[in-house]
């Protein structure tokens, strides 16, 4: 199960669009805060979440900490707009830090390679 942490609109519309070509993959929610993924991360159980890194607001570390307190279970890919973000992220300890913008081949590769 995969749940996808973005703002309404293009992004979180081809996140759902790629994670629906996967037979594995069922796209079980998506949301558009941290807030409301803490809530359903222990109803869900998701084996991976996509996130949207500004999403988080200015303190990125802990709301991914938080995160991954709520879903400890899940493969966590950030997805970033900048360095900073980038460092933040990785510093975190999720899965996979990824630039927006990354071709769809290659961020279905690091999907496939998480969830083998």
């Amino acid at each position: 199960m995969t749940l996808i942490v973005a703002r309404p609109g293009p992004l979180r519309n081809s996140l759902q669009a790629l994670m629906a070509t996967v037979p594995q993959i069922e796209v079980v929610a998506e949301t558009k805060d941290l807030s409301t993924l803490f809530r359903m991360g222990s109803k869900v159980r998701p084996d991976l979440v996509l996130i949207e890194a500004d999403l988080v607001g200015t303190d990125l570390q802990r709301g991914l900490r938080g995160l991954q307190k709520a879903c400890p279970q899940a493969q966590c890919i950030v997805l970033v707009e900048n360095d900073e973000q980038r460092r933040v992220a990785e510093s975190s300890g999720v899965d996979a830090v990824i630039f927006k913008g990354i071709r769809a081949a290659k961020l279905m590769k690091i999907v496939e390679g998480l969830l083998a």
